[in-house]
Formats: C-alpha cells, sequence, structure tokens
C-alpha cells in the first residue's frame, strides 16, 4: 500500500542515511545581505518558517556563518506564497559528485519483456534525506526573522540529483523489476502476478526506509507509461513522439528570413543528410537577392523531404550522458524553440531531440529579453530527464542573458522567478549570433496551437508584487495615471518591449535595462514598483510617518518601491526634517587631518597633564611631534606659574619651540600662559573643547604612561621612579612611526642605557673641526699654563722609588716629604699609584719626589718619628679624596717651559679660584 502523504507531524526523513555535500573550500565564502519582502507578506513569511522548523526540515543558525544566501518570495494564486532560496552564489562552492545517471539505453534490455507498469513518485523527494552537520553551513539563509539553515537536501543544491540517484539505486538495488531515474521509479513485470510481487516488495522497501511517496501521482499496473523519452507498452519500447513532432509538423517558411533559418538548421546537420546539395538547390535560390519569393510545389518538395531526414538522423533516439551536451533554444514573437545536441569524440553533432512551444497571449507581450529567457527556461525543464545532474551548455542568441543568468545578478522579477526553477542545473551559457542560431527555425516554423503559459502562476506573482509594493495610500490607479504622463517611464516601457536599447542611450532607467520588466504603461525593477516622478514626493512623506531614520526608511521603501537615486533623495528629505534633527545623533566624524611633520626637532611641542596619582601629584608631559622625544615632571600644584616655571627650565636646556599644543585646561587658556608663549615667540594651538583626538601624540603617550603608572602601583614601586626608567626606554627605542629613537632625531645620537650598543665598541665619528678646535686651544692653555706654573720635565717611571708630600702637616717644623720609600706600581698620565708594605696610595707625580739609587737605603727611624708618621699617615687616610691634585696638563715625557731653569725651589700652593695652584716665587 503506497504511503499516506498527508498525515505526518514531522516531515519523514529517509532512515539510517546522512548525506554529505563535497565543498570547495578554496571559493571564498558569500555573505548576501537581507534581500527586503514586502512587509504585508512578512506574517506569510513567518509562518512557513515556522511550518518548516516543526517539520524538522530547517533549523535555526545563532552563531556566524561564512556563507549566506537570501530567500526570494513567490506567490502562488489564491494568496499563497513559497519561500525559495537563492543558492546561485553558493553552488559555485559544490562541488558536483560525478555519479553516473542511468541511460536508457541501459534499461532497455531489462524492459524488452515488460507487460505491466507501476510509476511511484515520491514527496518532495529531496527533503527526505537528511543533510550531514557539516554540509548544513552551506545553505544558511537570512530572513527578516533571522537566519536558519537546511537540515535536509534542497532542490537548490546542484548536486542533489547525482546525491538523490546515488542514495535511491542503493536503496532499490535488493528489488527485482525495479528501475529508477532519479525521484521516478518505475516497476514492471511481464506478468500481472510477477509485476504484483515486485511492486509489493519494492513499496515494502520503501517503508522500511520510510520513505513517503506522492500516492496522487503514482501509476498502479498501467499497461503503457512514458520513461526518459520513451513510451513503454506491452507492444514493446517506442521514442516519444514528440521528439519529432516538432520537426514533422514544420510549416512551409513565408519569407525568404525563414528560408534561411531553416536552411541554417539542415546545413548544421548536413554530415547525415544524403545529397544535401541537390535537395537544398530550389531553396537556395529564393534567398537570392534579386529573387522574389514564391512558393512553389518543387519548394515543397524540397522542405519535405529536408524534414523527413532530419526526423531520421541516426543518433536521433539515442542519449549518451558521457558525451559533451549542448540545448540550443530560441524565442520568436510566437513560439519557443530548442534543439537537443551532443558532440562525439570527433565533435560531430548529434541531435537528440527537437522542441517547441508556442507563446499564449500574455506571453506574447513579454519584452524579448524576457521571451528569450523564457525560451531557455522552458528548454532546460522540458529536456529535464537528459540534463539532471549533467554539465552542458545553454545557447542563446540573445547577448543580454549572459549578464541576467550569471549568479551574481539581479533580474527582473518574473526573469528571477524563472531562474530559481534552474538552481539545481549545472549550465554555462553561451552567446551565439541569430545566424548560427540553429534553434530559430524551430521557434519560426513551429505549427502554431493554443497553449497554455509555461509559467501560469507567473503573471499572478508579478500582480501581488505590485499590489503588495503600493503604498496603502497610492492606488494603482494612480501609479498607472502618473506612469502614462511621465515621459521617460514611458519611454522606457517602449524600450522593454521592443528590447530597443542603445549604447547610446541617455535614458535614466538605461543602466538598469536588464532588471526591468513593463506591465502595461508601469515598470517593475525586481519585485518593486518604479514610481513616476510626480509621486515620489508623496511616497517619501508616507515613507516617513512616524519619522524613521535614514536606514529604516530606506529599508521601508526598498521592500516596495523605486526609482532612479531613491537612496539620494530619501537621505536628503530626512536630513530636511527639523523634528529629526533636533534629536538626531552626532554626526560622524570627518577623515582624520594628519599633523605635518615637522622641518626639525623641537619646533611644535604637545603638552597635557594626567592624574592624579595617589600622592595627589600630577603628571606633566612634554613630547616632541618630530623626534617623539619626551620629558616627564612631577607636579604638586598645576597653577599656570608652576606650569611655567617648569617650561622654563626645559627651554633652557632645549630652546623655546615654535608653537605648543594644548587643550582647554584652565592652565593653558590663562592670561598668563598666553601671555608667556607670546612673550617668547611661541604659537598657542588649542585643541577643540571635548575633542582631545586633536592632540592625539601627547594623547597616545599618556595611554603609555598610566599602563606603567598602573603597573608600577599594583606592584607597590616607586611611581617616579618607575616613569623615569620608561622615560628613558622611550627615549632611546626607535619610534614605529618614524624607525629613530627621539633621542637621535633630538640631538643626532643614541644616549645610553643599559643595553650593550656597538657604539660601545666602535664610536662614532667626531666633528672634525671641533676636534682640531679642542687641541688648539688646549694646547695654547698647556704652554702658557705651563709657564705661569714654572713646570719642569720629571723622570719617575714605574718601578722607582719616591718619597710623597706631607698633605696635611701639624707645624711648620714638620717636613714636606715623608721620610718612608714608596715604590711606583704604575703610572698613567700624571697619576701615580704607589705601594708600600701593601698599602697602595695614589698622588699626583707633583706630589713625589724621586730617590736615587744611592740614597733608596732607608735609615731607622726613632719612636718619635714613627709616631708622628703614623698619626700623618692617619691624617692622610681621614681626608681621603679630598687630597687636592694640581691640574697638570704635562705628559711624562714633557720638556720644562723654560731652559733656563736649572734649579728646583720648594712648591708652595695657594687656593686661588677654588682650585690650588703654585704660588709663585719673586725671589730670585
Amino acid at each position: 500500500m503506497v504511503n499516506n502523504t498527508t498525515k505526518y507531524t514531522t516531515f519523514p526523513k529517509i532512515k539510517d542515511i546522512t548525506v554529505k555535500l563535497s565543498i570547495d573550500h578554496t571559493i571564498k565564502p558569500v555573505k548576501q545581505p537581507l534581500r527586503r519582502i514586502p512587509i504585508a507578506v512578512e506574517a506569510q513569511v513567518e509562518e512557513k518558517l515556522k511550518e518548516a522548523l516543526q517539520n524538522d526540515i530547517i533549523e535555526h543558525v545563532t552563531g556566524p556563518s561564512e556563507w549566506i544566501s537570501p530567500i526570494v518570495v513567490i506567490f502562488k494564486p489564491g494568496g499563497d506564497i513559497r519561500l525559495c532560496v537563492d543558492m546561485r552564489r553558493a553552488n559555485q562552492a559544490i562541488l558536483r559528485e560525478n555519479y553516473p545517471l542511468p541511460t536508457f539505453e541501459s534499461f532497455m534490455t531489462k524492459l524488452k519483456n515488460a507487460k505491466l507498469f507501476s510509476k511511484l513518485d515520491l514527496v518532495s523527494a529531496y527533503h527526505q534525506l537528511e543533510l550531514h552537520e557539516e554540509s548544513r553551513a552551506i545553505t544558511t539563509f537570512i530572513t527578516h526573522k533571522g537566519m536558519f539553515r537546511y537540515k535536509r537536501l534542497m532542490f537548490g543544491v546542484n548536486s542533489a540529483p547525482e546525491i538523490f540517484q546515488r542514495t535511491l539505486e542503493g536503496i532499490l538495488s535488493p528489488c527485482e523489476n525495479c528501475l529508477n531515474y532519479l525521484d521516478d521509479i518505475i516497476v514492471f513485470g511481464s506478468t500481472e502476478e510477477e509485476h504484483d510481487r515486485c511492486l509489493a516488495n519494492v513499496l515494502d522497501v520503501l517503508h522500511n526506509h520510510n520513505i513517503l511517496l506522492n500516492d496522487n501521482k503514482c501509476l498502479k499496473k498501467v499497461k503503457e507509461v512514458k520513461f526518459l523519452g520513451h513510451k513503454l507498452s506491452a507492444e514493446g519500447i517506442d521514442a516519444d513522439d514528440r521528439k519529432v513532432e516538432t520537426i514533422i509538423n514544420f510549416r512551409p517558411p513565408t519569407t525568404k528570413e525563414e528560408v534561411r533559418s531553416f536552411l541554417g538548421l539542415v546545413t548544421y546537420l548536413g554530415k547525415f543528410i544524403p545529397d544535401l546539395g541537390t535537395t537544398t538547390e530550389f531553396l537556395r535560390q529564393l534567398m537570392k537577392h534579386e529573387a522574389k519569393f514564391t512558393w512553389t510545389e518543387a519548394h515543397q518538395t524540397s522542405f519535405n523531404r529536408l524534414k523527413n531526414a532530419l526526423a531520421k538522423l541516426p543518433t536521433l533516439s539515442y542519449f549518451d550522458p558521457n558525451l559533451r551536451t549542448r540545448l540550443v533554444a530560441d524565442a520568436s514573437p510566437v513560439a519557443l524553440g530548442a534543439v537537443l545536441l551532443q558532440f562525439d569524440e570527433q565533435q560531430c553533432p548529434h541531435v537528440i531531440s527537437f522542441a517547441s512551444k508556442s507563446l499564449s497571449d500574455t506571453e506574447r507581450r513579454y519584452s524579448q529579453t524576457e521571451k528569450e529567457s523564457l525560451a531557455l527556461v522552458w528548454g532546460v525543464e522540458r529536456f529535464y530527464f537528459y540534463l539532471s545532474g549533467l554539465d552542458f551548455e545553454l545557447v542563446t542568441d540573445h547577448k543580454p542573458l549572459e549578464v541576467i543568468f550569471k549568479p551574481t545578478s539581479k533580474p527582473p522579477a518574473r526573469i528571477e522567478r524563472w531562474l530559481l526553477r534552474l538552481q539545481s542545473f549545472k549550465f554555462k551559457i553561451i552567446y551565439q549570433s541569430g545566424k548560427s542560431n540553429i534553434a530559430d527555425s524551430v521557434s519560426r516554423l513551429c505549427q502554431i496551437a493554443k497553449e497554455g503559459s509555461f509559467d501560469q502562476d507567473s503573471d499572478g506573482h508579478i500582480f501581488t508584487i505590485i499590489e503588495k509594493s503600493i503604498p496603502k495610500a497610492l492606488s494603482i490607479s494612480d501609479i498607472v495615471t502618473a506612469s502614462k504622463e511621465d515621459d521617460e517611464i514611458r519611454v522606457a516601457v517602449g524600450k522593454i518591449n521592443q528590447d530597443s536599447w542603445e549604447t547610446t542611450e541617455k535614458n535614466i532607467y538605461f543602466p538598469f535595462r536588464w532588471e526591468l520588466t513593463s506591465l502595461g504603461p508601469m515598470i517593475l525593477r525586481g519585485n518593486k514598483i518604479v514610481i513616476p516622478q510626480t509621486l515620489r514626493q508623496r511616497t517619501l512623506e508616507l515613507a516617513h510617518e512616524g519619522h524613521p531614520g535614514e536606514t529604516v526608511m530606506k529599508r521601508r521603501l526598498r521592500a516596495k518601491v523605486w526609482w532612479p537615486g531613491i537612496d539620494r533623495e530619501t537621505e536628503n528629505f530626512v536630513k530636511r526634517c527639523r523634528d529629526c534633527l533636533t534629536v538626531a545623533q552626532p554626526n560622524r566624524p570627518p577623515f582624520m587631518s594628519r599633523h605635518k611633520f615637522p622641518e626639525g626637532p623641537w619646533q611644535y611641542l604637545a603638552v597635557d597633564l594626567m592624574g592624579p596619582l595617589p600622592n595627589q601629584e600630577m603628571v606633566f608631559v612634554v613630547i616632541d611631534y618630530y623626534s617623539r622625544y619626551q620629558e616627564i615632571k612631577f607636579l604638586k600644584q598645576t597653577t599656570s606659574i608652576i606650569i611655567i616655571k617648569h617650561l622654563t627650565e626645559i627651554f633652557s636646556r632645549l630652546g623655546f619651540p615654535k608653537s605648543i599644543r594644548a587643550d582647554n585646561g584652565r592652565q593653558f587658556v590663562s592670561q598668563e600662559f598666553k601671555t608667556f608663549c607670546k612673550n617668547n615667540n611661541i604659537t598657542l594651538m588649542q585643541t577643540p573643547p571635548y575633542w582631545p583626538q586633536a592632540n592625539g601624540e601627547v594623547e597616545n603617550m599618556n595611554r603609555s604612561i598610566l599602563k606603567r603608572l598602573q603597573i608600577g602601583y599594583s606592584n607597590g614601586m616607586d611611581l617616579q621612579n618607575e616613569l623615569h626608567k620608561f622615560t628613558l626606554m622611550h627615549n632611546v627605542t626607535p619610534h614605529g612611526t618614524t624607525g629613530k629613537s627621539p633621542s637621535e632625531l633630538m640631538f643626532g645620537r643614541n644616549i645610553k642605557d643599559k643595553i650593550p650598543s656597538i657604539t660601545d665598541i666602535d664610536a662614532e665619528n667626531v666633528n672634525e673641526e671641533a676636534r682640531d678646535s679642542d687641541i688648539l686651544k688646549k694646547q695654547k692653555g698647556k704652554e702658557k699654563e705651563d709657564i705661569a706654573r714654572r713646570a719642569i720635565e720629571d723622570n719617575i717611571q714605574t718601578g722607582d722609588k719616591v718619597l710623597v708630600k706631607n698633605m696635611v702637616v701639624a707645624n711648620e717644623l714638620v717636613p714636606r716629604f715623608d721620610k718612608r720609600e714608596y715604590e711606583v706600581l704604575r703610572r698613567e698620565g700624571n697619576e701615580l699609584t704607589l705601594i708600600r708594605d701593601s698599602k697602595i696610595v695614589k698622588r699626583h707625580v707633583s706630589h713625589t719626589k724621586k730617590v736615587s739609587q744611592e740614597e733608596s737605603l732607608e735609615r731607622p727611624s726613632t719612636r718619635e718619628e714613627e709616631s708622628t708618621t703614623s698619626e700623618r699617615d692617619q691624617a692622610e687616610a681621614d681626608q681621603g679624596s679630598q687630597n687636592t691634585t694640581i691640574a697638570d696638563a704635562n705628559p711624562p715625557t714633557g720638556r720644562p717651559s723654560h731652559p733656563d731653569q736649572s734649579r728646583v725651589e720648594p712648591l708652595k700652593l695657594i687656593r686661588k679660584e677654588g682650585l690650588w695652584r703654585p704660588a709663585i716665587s719673586h725671589k730670585r
């Protein structure tokens, strides 16, 4: 018994089977925005979403998603809707399974002796397959109620046919006399008993796998059924008459153009037509420029012979999914035509089938672009069983369709509805000129019979869009009347209907021509009605009721209406609303204006105060815009006088800048501070109130300072000491913007810190001019001072014995030199390092006297001398570093300033200008 199709609470899914999609992760994910829908249908959309959630077909998405697709609302007659997910962009990343679909030739041997047939159809076949958790993200779609994703396989996925064929084929593999092509299942038998047994077995397998069938579309125990383009009956297997019906029923051409179109098809397939040149000779004579078109019996005979040849092409009944497949479609003013081709290994074309369809009265009023689009969509669906699951070529002679059929296009509402029907097909649009379009004759010469519309619900869909799009305070008659009086709309309607747009077109609707469709005197762009010029202000006033902002008002309008420049007009309308301006948010900040890099250091400064610290001190920060060199001061008070005092101290070392940038603190706006800047020729620049970004350099520094203060405070450290460490670190570290350290840009050198540097090994080159000047001036000063001090050359060397001058004497009777001998341990310039009894002392060479070798034998000292010497040594030791040495520039090898000086007089010292200097004796 066929499963019941209506009694279920959760939509059934095939038991114990989960399918995965193959994703090409090299394709960059696309997050498409929400596509607005008419507010009037939002409740219906919510109901459809709720129903899909209850049936376990979709689920909520709460986190971020890499892939997001929009939904399109399709209106049905009677007011119902259908939700479609536009998967065209996502399908670019979904890889095909390349699972081989069966061919009818593979079925022929099994069907040879069949007498009775049953055909089974599944309810929403793809939705019965559960989608693996990892494959659900790419099906994410966005609505006004949030994001959702599919838990089941969906029609819009381009690899769905192969996935479903592979799955269902595996399920039915144990069944006898059972074949399936996608979701069509056929059960057959040579006898009634065999058929019933096989059918019962198939139904049991389907029931065990929880597969739901559509009882209304199932055929049971019939003697004739159509399957894969063939007619199956007790008499055998016959090709579907519709394959050649179009060609056999060709009417005779009535114009030269129709003859040329027919011969184009014949010539394209001429390889399979014997005596082609002879047979077509009469028809070719009609196309001569000077020939008058007259259809005779000879022309009719030739025409019939060619029709029969086309209907008996040797490969007309065979289709191989492994060969390159092409569908050529065309639309004439009254009919559609399509030719299905395949190319063999030698790239020779073989016709698989012909098809044609007359246009209904409504379809004949479509624009040419819509007719050509309809031809492609109709052709693909006509040959669904051939093209499903294949990569095929879709050929048209209408150039705009190359753009309209792209996944990124935004087609008109009617064409968008058709494109959604092709989502599960994988095809490539190819443009060929009309002369080489072999389907042209199929659409022009077919017998015109009254047929219904291909998409009967299309007009209801369009009218519903118009009804939902018209503002409530406007009537459709108002828009029709205004559209007739709008010159631009009236011209655009003519262009759309006649497909006569020119590349030099100046009509404002020209850039959007592939997205427009006409309905009487009105125009639609997608699913939005185009408002005439005279009704736009009224529409804006209606949309601004309730005083929505720019974004909300745009969203409200975009859901229903459109006209060129609607966004700009909406923005201007909201900006002119005085009530909205008084309560609006402040403007966003303008583009940043960066400070010009100064020409040199210490020209443009920024100052600021931050704090207070826990000890109530404030930190005064000064930073140079050129070098980023900073100075930090700790202040107990922050009055203008204190600020000026510290700036004066800094400027005394580093000079006055050209300008100072400060905020609007009372210290910096006071008259005292302005006077200080004016007197020192400093330009004071103050930032706008409540806009600290204008003094960004010092504000950035304040953040870095605050970070160090927080670290120091949390660890109980001395905050001033920590900031001094930070200042040194900042001034020696290359800046992220300039690439140089602040000290290098400020002083031309890197100041020394604790980290070793190459400059500690190789000193930088000194200024040659300064060095030469220094040598010259020092030499002149040396010569002058040597004369004044009556300097002489000494010959004390390492290892000599010397006496040391008593620097502290108890009275005038104490000798000038100690009698104890010291040995010279080392000599560095005029400084001697002496040693005696493991005691080391340092003395200037002027405070020693060399002892000759003959005099170096020491005599025993008396107790009184030792006592006196001991006291003297103790006094010298107490004096320590207070012992004054004579500033002598003489090197060890120096010469006496006066050659006449032959004797040494006792040297007397006097304190002069804070230094001990030799007293100049006037005795001779």
